[in-house]
């Protein structure tokens, strides 16, 4: 069943959602599981509604039940897990739970038990005008974009203002619930709180980071591998915090990284890891120094802190990046031979071009590759139009404008509708997805690419020099980098952006010599090699690690060596 359109049947769909919350459906030993069974999936997207699984639920009551608190907030209640398993562990506390959904509010009453202790505000919080502070907070607020936050004023200049802090309109909405809640958490008050954790990484994070650091909130930061909400494309992440008292502040955090939101345990046993570094767990406890609000957290959090090895440079000082052709409407532009033939399109009207990532194979791209994928009538054929179209251009163009393809938000924007983005086939291809290191790829076909990868320029134009680094971006040592990087959403799945690019700590191998360049362009074929084949040779990632770290040693000499004078 899925959301109506319209005001007035979207008025009455949700009074019948309600009206089956309050015959009881959400009764049961599983609430939540109950609710999604009858609540279309629609309808809980568009709240942000992900629900908190039964484990989490306890670590973060227990955090703030320590505290034997008075009151207590859940400022995103859904159908009350959180308040439930609250009311279990320490029920002598008054709760507020607030909730904007009038359905999930529905079940909320249905599947808490009725108690004068708790108290349920059927609000929007970030507008809730209520100036009571708590002594704990619990919240697993929604998951909603800042492009699904519709305000007829400046919502995040707003929150802002409140608490201090400059925020992007990028900042989606469990940020400024995140803000809202500290706010509102009292001097030696405790919240927890569990959130997506594409915030550790990305840029509107960074006024986030600053403000818990500033504050000195955050006791203890958990971020799990594995997906804790199956039905969110991101993975997440817990904070325990205490709020200091007057201006004490904490000056470190300590980080936990969880294969799985299954293997949590109890508070106890999480906080009191007596191994820092296993198969399942890794702890560790870092400065504010070592977390700075602008680097990407997820990585620090996983895997420590880097060696720090002398002679590396950001890849922006040796290359430019941009990301692929982004067409607006890849069934029309890009085509196999096939299509191709049918369309009858002018050879000068078509460029060689691969658009999915599982179209290149391996580490170097060579124009027998090409070749092999046109034989298998893949999608390698990037029509552009220049000049006058022939009969058949028009013909073909004219279909594009019956599926009403020049009105699409890229295509609007272009003149002609039909031409493509104008760039130079990029040398070296960067993966934008991967679940384990990301790959980069040679392009030595010179052929032209979309947004399934990035494009790495060199501006240094010789070929060997192009093969050299692309070999060095695949090194165990500048991939261990590298995820210092990237942006992980579900599943582990890991994503670069072309400035996020520009920031890989590379060897300068501008003053390597060349044979060094040359075994380094050799290694990459080698790696080439074994890909393909579907084997890992250790000995050649081994020597390339060598190699890397030798080009690293000839640029730091090279950059402790005196200027020579000049008279």
């Amino acid at each position: 069943m899925g959301r109506p359109g319209t005001k007035q049947q979207r008025r009455e769909h949700a009074r019948q959602l309600r009206a089956k919350a309050l015959r009881g459906f959400i009764a049961g030993d599983d609430p939540e599981r109950a609710y999604a069974d009858e609540v279309p999936l629609e309808h809980r997207r568009h709240f942000g509604q992900f629900f908190t699984p039964p484990a989490v639920a306890r670590l973060l009551c227990d955090w703030v039940a320590r505290v034997r608190p008075h009151n207590a907030l859940d400022p995103a209640a859904g159908t009350g897990v959180l308040v439930r398993e609250l009311h279990r562990q320490w029920p002598e506390c008054r709760k507020v739970a607030v909730e904007l959904d009038p359905v999930a509010a529905a079940a909320f009453r249905a599947s808490v038990p009725s108690d004068p202790r708790i108290e349920l505000v059927t609000h929007d919080f970030l507008t809730w005008p209520s100036t009571e502070t708590f002594d704990a907070v619990v919240a697993n607020p929604p998951y909603l974009r800042h492009h699904d936050l519709h305000y007829s004023f400046d919502i995040f200049k707003e929150i802002g203002s409140r608490n201090q802090v400059r925020l992007t309109r990028l900042t989606n909405a469990y940020g400024l619930f995140l803000l809202e809640m500290s706010r509102r958490l009292r001097p030696g008050g405790r919240a927890a709180v569990i959130l997506p954790s594409e915030w550790l990484n990305a840029n509107f994070g960074q006024p986030l980071k600053e403000y818990l650091l500033a504050r000195g909130l955050v006791h203890y930061l958990i971020c799990f591998q594995e997906d804790v909400f199956p039905d969110a494309l991101t993975t997440a992440c817990i904070l325990l915090i205490e709020k200091p008292h007057g201006a004490t502040r904490r000056d470190s955090l300590t980080t936990i990284w969880v294969r799985s939101p299954e293997l949590l345990g109890s508070l106890d046993e999480l906080l009191n890891q007596s191994v820092a570094r296993g198969p399942t767990h890794f702890t560790q406890s870092l400065t504010a120094r070592q977390l700075p609000a602008d680097a990407k957290w997820t990585p620090l959090v996983e895997h420590g802190a880097h060696h720090d090895y002398g002679g590396f440079v950001p890849l922006g000082q040796l290359a430019a990046t941009r990301r692929g052709i982004a067409t607006g409407a890849n069934h029309f532009f890009h085509l196999s031979q096939t299509e191709w033939d049918a369309a009858g399109i002018a050879p000068r009207s078509r460029k060689a071009c691969v658009g999915r990532a599982s179209d290149a194979e391996g580490l170097v791209f060579t124009a027998a590759d090409f070749e092999q994928l046109v034989r298998r009538d893949r999608r390698t054929w990037l029509v552009d139009i220049e000049g006058t179209p022939t009969a058949a251009e028009r013909a073909y163009l004219a279909r594009g404008e019956r599926e009403g393809l020049p009105q699409r938000y890229l295509l609007a924007a272009r003149r002609p509708w039909y031409r493509m983005e104008q760039r130079q086939p990029a040398p070296i291809w960067a993966a934008v997805f991967g679940r384990r290191g990301l790959r980069f790829l040679l392009n030595e076909a010179g052929v032209y690419h979309l947004t399934t990868f990035h494009g790495i320029y060199p501006h240094d134009a010789r070929p060997q020099f192009a093969k050299a680094l692309a070999a060095v971006l695949n090194s165990s040592i500048v991939q261990q980098r590298a995820r210092q990087q990237q942006r992980v959403y579900g599943g582990g799945l890991r994503k670069f952006e072309p400035r996020d690019l520009l920031e890989l700590e590379v060897p300068d191998v501008r003053h390597a010599p060349p044979e060094l360049l040359g075994a380094l362009a050799e290694h990459l074929d080698a790696l080439d090699h074994h890909l393909r084949d579907s084997r890992c040779n250790a000995d050649v990632e081994k020597r390339l690690d060598e190699l890397v770290l030798q080009a690293a040693e000839i640029a730091e000499a090279h950059a402790r060596a005196p200027s020579p004078r000049t008279e």
